[in-house]
């Protein structure tokens, strides 16, 4: 063997050792070879880029959707890994084509291809640099912004859907094009979670499906068919559901008939006059509290009158021994169509008997103060955070026993409950904490109150013979729209409460 072809062998064998540590671009210079292993070295130049070819098309199919060219579910979770590697905040949407099996099951797939295909055009046109888009099923998306807050994307996302919705309702396209959508922000060092991302996008999508319902053309010849008068759940069906929980009353409102349908177990609680009384609205005001009333009323008006379409409400109605309760209402209006009417359907959440209910103070502890963090996050509104916290708690328990501490605890949950009148919910969130959240309040009004707070919240309370008056802190965090996860939220209302001034009260030493 001379030297030449010894020379020709390693530089063939360096080549292969590179494309095995991962060198994809290495190349092998064919021309430098010997004359007899040219032939081998072009061979193998051939042999690597039809493996190079099929590895492209493996990968394509592992993170690439055949249909639209982008990136597909395997590709979207590579992408989010890297980012929540790198801890990178982003904000990411889910959005669900309207009405696709409509259009697969009338036109043909075909032309469910070509109405996916639109969107997807649509979507992308919307997107700025650094955005990417997936499509993860049949009709679902999801766009990741890693620059772009949740209240922007969304914005965004509403006027690509109003242009679609109005350029294909002049009746010359085969249907009206329309998607649901719903952002979810998230901060990989803040302690967010994907599975809270995931939930988090997908429960706003499904509720924005709900409330902005687009209704396709009838057909010329479709009969007419008058608004059911009837409610739509079968009412065992309703009261079986209604039965397997103590703590929560469903209900469903007829808006057209003034119907509705109300859990046994609401009309046993609250003693209701039946299970399908008309007037409910009015019915169940004259239970709310006189402080809380007028506040409530306004929402159901908003409500009722199509103005909103989600209500989220805390507030105390009076149960059927006369005592007043702390109730969380959370309800949608559904608008009507031709055969179905509008309709107000929610639950009602006695905290007074739920498993999330502070046993000294009667408030939702930080379970439930999460859940109600992540229902505000399903509507953009201004809100008002109020954390509050009662020093010296430790020591009262030292000095006097649990009981003297709860007691204090406890008298300061009910100066709380006077103090917001049905404006906001509140919670015992750990140890002498308290939060509480208001919907559309804009920074001042979120101040004002905690101000009264800081007045009335250090009532003395009568500890054997001591008229003690518990020392406070109060902290505020107004956001124009609560486009963080709960935790975040939660993190930084604890960093104010430690650097806010102490409302002084009785010395213990």
């Amino acid at each position: 063997m001379n030297e030449s072809y010894r020379m020709g062998e390693q530089s063939i064998i360096a080549h292969l050792q590179r494309l095995a540590n991962g060198a994809s671009t290495a190349e092998l210079d064919v021309d430098a070879l010997p004359t007899e292993l040219r032939a081998v070295g072009e061979q193998l130049q051939k042999t690597l880029a039809v493996l190079q070819q099929e590895r492209q098309l493996l990968e394509r199919s592992a993170y690439i959707d055949s249909l639209t060219n982008l990136g597909n579910r395997g590709g979207l979770d590579r992408h989010v890994n890297q980012l929540w590697r790198k801890g990178v905040p982003f904000t990411c949407a889910y959005i669900d084509i309207d009405h696709l099996k409509h259009c697969n099951d009338k036109f043909g797939h075909a032309e469910g291809n070509r109405y996916i295909l639109g969107i997807c055009h649509a979507l992308t046109e919307t997107m700025e640099r650094d955005d990417l888009l997936f499509r993860i099923g049949g009709d679902e998306f999801v766009l990741v912004s890693p620059t772009t807050g949740e209240a922007e994307l969304e914005q965004r996302l509403e006027r690509t859907r109003t242009d679609l919705v109005e350029a294909t309702s002049d009746g010359k396209a085969p249907m009206i094009a329309s998607f649901s959508f719903g952002c979810s922000h998230v901060d990989p060092l803040a302690g967010d979670s994907r599975r809270q991302m995931t939930m988090d996008a997908d429960r706003k999508m499904y509720r924005y499906k709900l409330m902005h319902r687009v209704q396709q053309p009838k057909e010329d010849n479709a009969p007419m068919r008058p608004i059911a008068d009837q409610l739509p759940c079968n009412d065992r069906v309703f009261q079986a559901i209604s039965m397997s929980s103590e703590t929560r009353y469903p209900f469903i409102l007829n808006l057209d008939t003034g119907e509705s349908q109300w859990s046994v177990n609401a009309v046993r609680d609250f003693d209701l006059p039946s299970q399908h009384p008309f007037n409910s609205v009015d019915m169940w005001l004259a239970r709310v509290h006189p402080e809380d009333c007028d506040n409530v009323r306004a929402e159901l008006d908003m409500v009722i009158n199509g103005t909103w379409h989600f209500h989220y409400m805390q507030y105390r109605v009076m149960d059927a021994t006369g005592k007043y309760v702390l109730c969380d209402c959370t309800g949608y209006r559904l608008d009507g169509t031709d055969t179905e009417p509008n309709m107000y359907v929610g639950t009602i959440i006695n905290r007074s008997l739920a498993d999330t209910t502070d046993s000294v103070t009667g408030l939702g502890d930080v379970h439930a103060l999460v859940n109600a963090i992540g229902e505000m996050r399903r509507v953009p509104r201004e809100a008002g955070f109020i954390a509050i916290k009662v020093d010296d708690i430790a020591e009262v328990n030292a000095r006097f026993g649990f009981d003297a501490g709860d007691r204090v605890l406890a008298e300061s949950a009910a100066c709380l409950m006077d103090c917001s009148r049905g404006k906001g919910r509140l919670f015992r969130s750990t140890g002498p904490t308290f939060v509480a959240l208001f919907d559309d309040l804009d920074p001042e009004e979120t101040n004002a109150i905690a101000e009264e707070i800081e007045r009335f919240l250090g009532s003395p309370v009568l500890i054997g013979s001591l008229e003690y008056q518990p020392p406070i802190r109060v902290a505020t965090l107004h956001l124009d729209a609560v486009d963080r996860q709960p935790v975040s939220i939660l993190n930084e209302l604890k960093a104010l409460l430690k650097e806010a001034p102490q409302v002084p009260g009785t010395k213990l030493d």
